[in-house]
């Protein structure tokens, strides 16, 4: 089958008989609406390029303006106009110039939007968007650039952008061509990442973990690949008491936390304090000989939450009475193994995207709750902590770009990372739950710090 482009003036003019009529049959009396001003006809006809016009002479418009087409009647424009024909069968000059006359405008197009006659050249093999990432106009660029903390303009504010998780790839990858890399926000995220490394390497030798043998801060956890020394837990408040202490180190160091409102503090600590444990216990139980019946906890204790096929340095830890207790916790451990371990195994994030996942899940903006009759949020208080999570995404991109990592897969790898959020929300509220059934029955005892974080004022649930 041969497809001819109506705009080719090579296409044939077939004759016509006086009696004939190109174009859809006349309206018939069953059919409403309006109608098209160039043509008349009366399917597909809406509002385009400021008239009524059906698809068909609106196209054949647009084709003309973009293409910059300059058709010429044989007829010197003196095609006949009778009302009762269809303008389909005028020439293209003279059917242009009647889209002119019933008030079809140029300035209505939006050749920015139209992809005909607009073909971008493809780069070559061997260029690479991350080895040169595109330059944006100053005005954004100032955007991205701010010192920490300072006031931006009116004009500054309206440039945000905000990649929502729910876009298309492909709008995400536009997105991120208009970003460039800010290495103020860079050395931010690089800043709190040392911070988490310098905690997490102080736990694991409070915890007995020996030092490597070069002193390098550990990154992650390094326990032995082995069930050597682990033992069944038979009481969480005491494994969670070093990750309580040094929690309130942790968040007097990010930035941004510093300036908040006391009472806020409190808050954000309290909601956040079981979400830092969640992950941090959840990294060593990644890098622990796996078994998909057993949650690690970084002091070498464990929860089982099935009691068959366990490794027997494992086994021979379990009693009546440790039994009866794995079976109050096994829900909840399974919980965690699935929501939490599993993916972490599977995405292995490096140590600047913890770090990033606990800043955002820490400067939570949504926690607005009301005590006596006042929000435990300023407006200060938002303003900072959106600056501060704006600044961490912001860095967490150039350190994928940095790293060489795909355009392609780069939004993939963020919205994936930032997945691992759901998981520890889940698990850290159902964690809660727990601490107070094993509160109540006098399961496991809790140091009066720790119960205070964990159980506070502020807590919002």
């Amino acid at each position: 089958m041969t497809y001819l482009d109506p705009m080719d003036t090579s296409i044939p003019e077939f004759p016509m008989h006086e009696d004939e009529e190109a174009g859809p049959s006349m309206k018939s009396n069953e059919e409403e609406g309006p109608s098209c001003l160039v043509c008349g006809r009366i399917a597909n006809t809406g509002h385009h390029y400021g008239v009524t016009a059906c698809l068909g002479c609106k196209t054949f418009f647009r084709r003309v303006v973009l293409q910059k087409n300059s058709p010429k009647c044989k007829y010197k424009n003196q095609c006949k106009l009778e009302k009762t024909e269809n303008a389909k069968r005028l020439c293209r000059s003279c059917r242009y110039q009647k889209c002119l006359n019933v008030g079809m405008t140029e300035d209505a197009l939006h050749p920015c939007r139209d992809v005909i006659g607009r073909r971008a050249r493809q780069p070559s093999s061997d260029s690479s968007p991350i080895s040169s990432p595109p330059s944006i106009s100053p005005q954004l660029s100032g955007y991205y650039h701010p010192p920490f903390l300072t006031p931006v303009s009116d004009s500054q504010k309206e440039l945000r952008v905000t990649i929502p998780l729910c876009f298309p790839l492909v709008c995400t990858l536009q997105i991120c061509k208009m970003m460039s890399l800010c290495e103020g926000d860079y050395e931010l995220l690089q800043t709190i990442t040392d911070t988490d490394t310098d905690i997490r390497t102080r736990t694991a030798h409070i915890l007995g973990e020996p030092l490597n043998e070069e002193g390098h801060q550990i990154h992650f956890y390094s326990p032995p690949p082995d069930y050597s020394n682990v033992s069944v837990n038979h009481g969480i408040g005491p494994s969670l008491k070093v990750d309580i202490i040094l929690l309130k180190e942790w968040v007097s160091r990010i930035p941004g936390y510093p300036e908040l409102s006391e009472r806020f503090q409190e808050h954000l600590m309290s909601r956040f304090c079981l979400r830092y444990t969640v992950i941090e216990h959840g990294l060593f139980t990644a890098q622990m000989p796996y078994h998909k019946n057993v949650w690690f906890l970084s002091d070498r204790t464990c929860l089982v939450s099935e009691f068959e096929d366990l490794p027997k340095e494992i086994k021979c830890h379990l009693t009546s009475k440790v039994i009866k207790e794995q079976k109050l916790l096994a829900p909840f451990t399974e919980m965690l193994i699935h929501d939490v371990a599993d993916p972490l195994r599977k995405l292995k994030p490096d140590s600047v995207e913890i770090a990033s996942v606990k800043t955002l899940m820490l400067l939570k903006p949504t926690c607005l709750k009301v005590v006596e009759g006042d929000y435990l949020a300023t407006q200060n208080d938002l303003k900072i902590i959106n600056e501060v999570r704006n600044r961490v995404l912001s860095g967490l991109f150039s350190h994928y770009v940095k790293k060489g990592l795909d355009p392609e897969a780069l939004p993939i790898r963020i919205s994936e990372i930032l997945e691992l959020t759901g998981g520890v929300e889940t698990c850290a509220n159902r964690a809660l739950e727990e601490m107070h059934l094993l509160r109540v029955f006098n399961l496991s005892a809790f140091d009066q710090y720790s119960e205070g974080v964990i159980f506070g004022l502020w807590r919002d649930y």
